[in-house]
Order: structure tokens, then sequence, then C-alpha cells
């Protein structure tokens, strides 16, 4: 026994020397605490302490990896912040309902300016007894079942880091412990050691009386004594939450994020376990989705490139490689990693430039639109006039570009990967012209399944109020677009009442609901009937109240749910209208519009005013294979860039 401990120690010390030699003659090391200045001391404390015993040696190389990936990162000081965010702990701890919070939370705002705030490098203020204490812990919490698998360096990069954001440094495993494990493990109803990774990450998503709120921009990170308790928040503050607590835990959880998506506006920030064998499970607050199906749970966003938040810098990303080139805000951190081919099949893109880029980039880039702008989401190096984009996201349209003086610059004509990976470049072609019928200027992603539900409803008429006999005036058989449908009625006779009857098993989305007779632009009126509404929000009065964006709708099990009218007298009816529960971007009477296609630029078609005769634009002698945008001139801001295929506008 005596013998192979003397082997173990001699290896143990043999590694150690070849750590601290490793590290000691490290270039990033000894930048890392030149740049430490006054702090190096304090830095030097902990490399010192890891150094006295050859057990420590992982330890000091995690020391090393912390020090020498150190100066990107930084935390904030702000009396004003400091005291806005004890007033937003109060108000979580004891408020739950949204309007009361966002009120409260509004006006707590408006109290602050923030000026104050400024940034301190961790490299010049992180203290020794603070980095031996995180390393130590995280440690600790390696050798759990939860952990135990990890690697050194994925150690290194899901458990060891010290903070999550720019969050102040406190002792936050402490904090977590006391205000959020316990209620964590209370919340799964099984004992301790048989709980799964799944099953505590499944509980993190559990926000119990928190709401997803759009908070002010370019604020710093909340602290750790406000994360457990917050009830409004973006997607960031509940992965800051989540990721603390897993690292409490020694649960493997990353963030991973799009920078934009590529179908609407707005980037998005989630979570994900990292398994066994490496792959990501995501998922976001409040999910109604298994692990896995995060990105996927809300059907308009799709994203074009995933990245994962790092500690370390990473070596390929554009920000160590850019030298002094000006690059995009969207990827300007060192700390992202392309995990794009760890959710989906991938592609590659050749692009070829149209002109050469304004100051001799070494890079150029890909962008998707946001609704107003092309946003960068990742890059090429450029190589006689060419670059190459690796790993591309199938099913998005990119415009290729460089980035100049704070712009991005088209340089190439969009192109589109297709979901099978086919590749098709949108030129206009200006000498093959077609017509095109538009009944939108927005995608329908969010609104098809209400659309899908209206299939099987019909449409009834009868002298009876409980419409015995009634008589089918229409039925809907395909699902009707997002938009005015206008339906024709051929009745030889008059009927006092009228109703929609949705099908079996929905539960009665319609947003608007008009009747008119023959040669009359005056919709009918009458007394509002159908089935007694469970919520107030979703009344019958909201079927007839010319806002596309209020609906009737009836929650519970229940069947043959239906609204209408009864006249005052019979009447011959002639035309339905109606909408499905819809977000009002369709085709409205009396509002401006103006369709652009794209070549190089946005170019004008022209502009049309909405009619309520057929709730359509028809734009005449419109360049074939193009890009298109129409815009609301008269309200609203959600817009989306189209094609024009098999008479239908497909969005991108």
């Amino acid at each position: 026994m005596d013998r192979y401990r003397t082997i173990f120690i001699g290896f143990a010390l043999a590694s150690l020397l070849f750590f601290i030699a490793a590290c000691s003659n490290s270039t990033k090391l000894n930048q890392a605490l030149e740049l430490a200045g006054k702090n190096r001391s304090e830095l030097q404390k902990v490399l010192n302490h890891y150094m006295k015993s050859p057990v420590d040696s992982l330890k000091y190389r995690a020391a090393c990896f912390l020090i020498e990936n150190m100066d990107v990162h930084y935390s904030y000081q702000s009396d004003s912040w400091e005291q806005l965010q004890v007033e937003l702990d109060t108000l979580y701890k004891n408020e739950c309902d949204r309007e009361k919070l966002t009120k409260a939370y509004d006006s707590i705002y408006s109290r602050y300016d923030l000026k104050d705030v400024c940034y301190l490098s961790d490299l010049k203020t992180v203290k020794a007894d603070f980095l031996i204490r995180c390393i130590d812990f995280a440690f600790d919490k390696w050798k759990t079942s939860y952990a135990e698998h990890l690697n050194f360096d994925q150690f290194c990069e899901y458990l060891l880091p010290y903070r999550v954001g720019n969050e102040p440094l406190t002792t936050w495993q402490d904090i977590f412990n006391e205000q959020y494990i316990p209620n964590l493990f209370s919340s799964i109803n099984k004992s301790k050691d048989s709980i799964s990774p799944i099953e505590i990450c499944e509980a993190l998503r559990v926000c119990k009386c928190a709401h997803l709120f759009t908070t002010p921009q370019d604020v710093p990170d909340y602290n750790a004594r406000l994360l457990p308790s917050i009830r409004l928040g973006t997607c960031r503050e509940y992965c800051l939450q989540s990721l603390l607590a897993a690292r409490c835990i020694g649960v493997p959880v990353v963030i991973d994020f799009t920078p934009q998506w590529a179908t609407r506006s707005l980037g998005h920030e989630w979570n994900a376990l990292i398994t066994k064998d490496g792959k990501p499970l995501s998922f976001g607050m409040n999910d109604e989705c298994k692990l896995g199906e995060h990105v996927e749970l809300i059907p308009d966003r799709i994203p074009p490139k995933v990245y994962r938040q790092t500690f370390a810098k990473q070596k390929e990303s554009l920000a160590m490689i850019c030298g002094k080139e000006e690059i995009p805000n969207s990827l300007k951190s060192p700390c992202m990693k392309d995990v794009t081919k760890d959710y989906y099949s991938t592609t590659d893109l050749l692009i070829k430039f149209n002109f050469k880029a304004p100051a001799h980039n070494q890079f150029a880039y890909l962008a998707v639109f946001n609704n107003r702008d092309w946003i960068p989401v990742c890059w090429a190096k450029i190589k006689d006039d060419r670059a190459v984009f690796r790993d591309l996201h199938k099913g998005v349209l990119y415009m290729p570009g460089y980035y100049y003086n704070k712009q991005f610059i088209p340089s190439s004509y969009p192109v589109i990967i297709s979901d099978s990976g086919n590749i098709l470049s949108i030129k206009p072609n200006l000498k093959k012209r077609q017509s095109l019928i538009l009944k939108r200027k927005y995608q329908t992603r969010l609104v098809d399944r209400s659309c899908e539900e209206m299939v099987g409803g019909k449409f009834q008429a009868a002298n009876n109020p409980a419409f015995i006999n009634a008589v089918d005036l229409f039925t809907i058989k395909t699902k009707p677009e997002a938009c005015f449908q206008i339906v024709p009625i051929k009745s030889s006779r008059a009927y006092k009442y009228f109703r929609y009857l949705s099908p079996k098993h929905s539960i009665g989305d319609i947003a608007e609901l008009e009747v008119y007779e023959s040669n009359s632009k005056i919709k009918l009126s009458g007394k509002i009937i159908g089935t007694t509404p469970v919520l107030p929000e979703f009344c019958h009065a909201n079927a007839f109240d010319g806002d596309p964006l209020t609906c009737f709708r009836i929650y519970g099990k229940v069947n043959n749910i239906w609204i209408g009218l009864e006249f005052d007298e019979p009447k011959r009816i002639a035309k339905v209208v109606y909408i499905p529960k819809n977000d009002d971007n369709c085709i409205r009477d009396g509002e401006l519009y103006e369709l652009f296609y794209w070549d190089n630029k946005w170019v004008s078609l022209g502009k049309q005013t909405g009619s309520s005769d057929t709730y359509t634009l028809i734009y005449k002698d419109v360049p074939t294979n193009a890009l298109f945008l129409l815009r609301n001139l008269t309200k609203g801001t959600e817009e989306r860039i189209f094609t024009y295929e098999n008479g239908k506008q497909v969005w991108w």
C-alpha cells in the first residue's frame, strides 16, 4: 500500500509541477496579471493558495482559467441601481397581481435616472477570498451525481464561473441556498437523492406568480439578492435566475441565445441542460413543452443562428480576431460560441459579392430582417470577393453584406435556404411581371391555429330562438386565411335569428362577425345572443365591436359554442363577413399601405388604400422572383418581408 501511495504522490507532484509550469509560462495568464494592476496581488494569492498541495493541481488550473478570461468580465457600481433593486425586491415579495406589479414597477423606475452607473473590471476588483470560495464551492459540486461526468473543460464552463452576467459580485451561493433552492426541491415530489437533472430543470422553469415583461434596455443585470424573487422580467432575468440556481446544485446548465430571430423582431435567450452526450435540452420560463422543445414552442420564431454564452473568450469569435476592424454590436461579445449544429441540421453558404467592401474589410456578414432593419447574425472571412458562411439554419432568408460606419451594407441579393437545403437567390426579374393579391402585412404563424380551429364551423339562420330546424347558410370547409373573409349567402327566406356555430371541441374563437342584407353596406344589428362567456374579457360584444384584436371565446369543456344576433324582424341575409382570432395585421378599410420590393434597396411600387369591398390590395405589373415588404402607413409596427409564390404571400 505504501508503494502505491508513494507512486500516487509522485504522480500528483509531477502533475502539479507540470500544471504550475504551464500556467506560470502562460502568456495569457501573465497578460491578465499585468492588466490587473494593483489587484494583481489578490489574484496571486489565489494562485499561491493552490500551489501549496499536489491535490490542488486542478484547482490551480481552474484559477488560471478564470484569471486568463477575467479581463472581459465586469460588474457595476451604482447607488441608485442598488436602491432601485431594494424597492423591486420589496415589491416582488409582496405582490403577485400583474397589473399592480406593472404599475408599481413603472413608478419605481420613473424615480431613478441611473446616471451614476459605472462598470468595474473583475481583474481589478475580484478579491482572493471570494475567488477561492467560489472555486472550492464549484469543485464540491463537481463531485455530485449531476456533474461527475463532466470533463475538466466542461466543468470550467458549466460550473466553475463565479458570475452569470454583469451582476455585482456577491456570495450568491448562500443567497440562493437560503432563498431559492429549498423551495425548488420541495416543489419536486420525490426524495432528494432520486431527483434527476431533467426534473430539476423542469422545476427551475416554473415561475409562480411571475410574468415576462419588457424591462428598460441598457440597464445592468439584477443582483443575486433580487434574482430569486423576480416577478416581472425579460427572458434574460429568468435565465440568470435558473443558471445561478443550477450551479448551486451542480447541474450543468447554460444560456444559449440568438441575437435576432429570422422571422420577427428581437432576439432571445434561454437555458439549456447539457446532457451526458453533450446535447442541449432547451427550456424557458413557464414552458408548456418538454425540455428540448423551448425554441420551437412559439411558432413565429426561427433562430438563424444559435450561440452559447461562455465564460471563456472564444478564440474563433469575431471579437477575438477582428483586430481594429469595426464589427456589429450583435456579434461583439468575445464570449459567444456557435452551437447551431447542436440544435439543427445545418448547411454552408457560398456568397459572391456584387462589389468590394468599402474599407477593405476582412469580414462579411449575413443579416436577417427585424421588421425594420437588417441585423447581422453571423460572419465569415472574405477571400477573392467571396465568403463561405458555415453552419446556417435552414428555412431562413439571409441578406449578405458588409459592416461599415456603424451600418450594415447589403452587398448581394438576399438568399433563401429552404428546409431541404436548396439555395435560391432572390434577384428581381424586371422583365417578367406578375400581379399580386395581398391580404396581410405580417406573418400568420401566431394566428394559424385559430384559423384551423374554425374548420367545420357553420353560419346558421332560424326563426326559432333555440335554432330548431336551423338552416346552414355556409360551412367553413377549409382553413380560412387570417384576414377578413367575405361569404356570399344565397337565401330566399328571411330569418329572425343568426349565429356562428363553432366546431365541436373548439373554444369558439371569432374576432369579428358582420351580417349584411342585399345591396347594403350597413351591417345588421340586433340583440347579441350566444353561449354564456366564462371570462368578461372574451365576451359576446367582442365579436361585434369592429376591433380584430378582441375576440369571443369560451374556456372550459363546452361543446356547440355559438354566438349570434336576434334581429328586430326577420332579415334576408346576403353576405357574412368574419375574421378568425387575429393580430390586426390584415388589410383594413380606409387604411393607407405602400408596397416595396428589394433591389439593393427598398423600391416603392406605390400606395393603396384598403377597402371593405374586398379587404385585399391588388398590385399589377410587379417584378417576379422578388422580395417584398408591405407597410401600413396609417398605424402599426409589425411588418414582414415575403415572397410571392403560386398566388400566395410566403413569409420570411
